[in-house]
């Protein structure tokens, strides 16, 4: 079968992210009614999206190292497979260990493969628009809880929440399947040497380092408040399970939709990608601390946008970045670096929110995490500002 169009890969792998990302919703979006049926603590229920950060973290090299050596379109597709099982096991689980094992490791590991090969198949398939083309797959990343936010919630309300689990999983399957069928590599790159060289090589460099430092800061401000934002607006402003998930979702990741295409369009056209994204975050930081201390919906959904449109914008352009500093056929260990660094030190940040719920408001505790996204922009800026624009790398 011949190599699918370049476009027909973008439509593919931006409809497994939707997916990738909805499931990572449903969680949030049910999180009360499970926390009741099983018994949950809020400590407890912040440990799952814990242990699934530090399984992802600890899978990514692995993911990284096969994505350098094998097919990226089968391994991909293999993970969409058992990420979405693991979405269904974890509507069966009914226990803590259960719902770890099937939400923490399972979905947890399968989902662990995506984000580096995907970035990487993409980036082999588009040359003069790899920007563009990364820019418009990332805004599945925010579709996907959009659509899940209200579903999820819709379902969990009038069929109980496993139902959700149950549904999303099993269009994962299907999709997987026709991901099986249309999706091709456009040429296999195959690094020779240690299963890791790669890993090695790229983490020497300086702005993976960077980047991947950056990317655990702005990771713990969006796993620690994602986690308990529907659970957060619904008790402070009396909203459904439906209408909180949905709320939640639609500002911050409809606002982050634009903000990816606008990065990607500037992308395109700025020197330093790197001091783009410096100021996008630079930007949010007084907007987390706003989101912090708001007390009426309209202005805590309006922080929540501002917070999207600034992380859609660094985030959009978080792939091409990285992929201007390595060489191409260690983009998929980069990646890989870079999410394990930034899940395993942005792990602790659901679990240590749940713990603070158990004993205060989390308003303050939310402001405070404004200085993540200070510190991620001086780290990116710093080096923009040394290094105006990388050299001397293939694209």
């Amino acid at each position: 079968m011949k190599v699918p169009s370049k476009w027909e890969v973008v439509v593919l792998l931006w409809c497994a992210y939707a997916v990738h990302q909805a499931d990572k919703q449903i969680y949030s979006v049910v999180l009360a009614p499970l926390r009741a049926e099983l018994g949950l603590s809020g400590y407890e229920a912040g440990l799952v999206a814990t242990v699934f950060s530090i399984v992802v973290a600890l899978v990514s090299p692995l993911a990284g190292a096969l994505g350098d050596r094998y097919s990226k379109a089968r391994i991909v597709t293999l993970a969409v497979m058992v990420w979405s099982l693991g979405t269904i096991a974890s509507g069966l689980s009914v226990g803590l260990v259960g719902l770890l094992v099937a939400r923490a490791f399972v979905t947890g590991g399968g989902e662990a493969f995506y984000p580096p090969l995907s970035h990487a198949l993409l980036a082999g398939h588009h040359k003069d628009t790899r920007a563009r083309a990364i820019s418009i797959h990332q805004t599945a990343q925010y579709f996907g809880p959009i659509a899940s936010g209200f579903a999820a919630g819709w379902i969990a309300q009038h069929y109980g929440w496993r139902m959700g689990f149950v549904l999303f999983g099993s269009i994962g399957v299907l999709l997987s399947l026709v991901m099986a069928w249309r999706l091709r590599d456009v040429v296999q790159v195959v690094e020779g040497g240690a299963l890791l060289a790669g890993f090695q090589q790229s983490f020497k460099i300086e702005a993976v380092r960077r980047i991947a430092m950056a990317f655990a800061c702005v990771l713990f401000v969006t796993i620690g408040y994602n986690t308990f934002a529907p659970a957060i607006f619904g008790k402070q402003f009396g909203l459904s399970l439906a209408e909180a998930g949905f709320y939640t979702a639609l500002a911050g990741n409809g606002a982050a939709m634009v903000g990816a295409l606008i990065g990607g369009v500037m992308a395109d056209r700025v020197k330093s990608k790197m001091g783009m994204q410096a100021m996008s975050l630079a930007c949010a930081a007084p907007v987390v601390v706003l989101l912090g201390q708001v007390e009426t919906l309209p202005v805590a959904l309006g922080a929540l946008a501002g917070i999207g449109l600034f992380r859609g914008i660094y985030e959009g352009t978080l792939a091409v970045s990285l992929y201007d500093h390595v060489k191409p056929q260690h983009r998929s260990s980069a990646a890989a670096i870079v999410l394990l660094v930034a899940n395993l030190l942005a792990a602790p940040s659901a679990a240590l929110l749940g713990w603070i719920s158990d004993r205060a408001e989390l308003g303050m505790a939310v402001s405070a995490m404004s200085v993540m996204f200070v510190f991620a922009a001086g780290l990116l800026g710093h080096y923009a500002y040394r290094h105006d624009i990388p050299t001397g790398v293939s694209r």
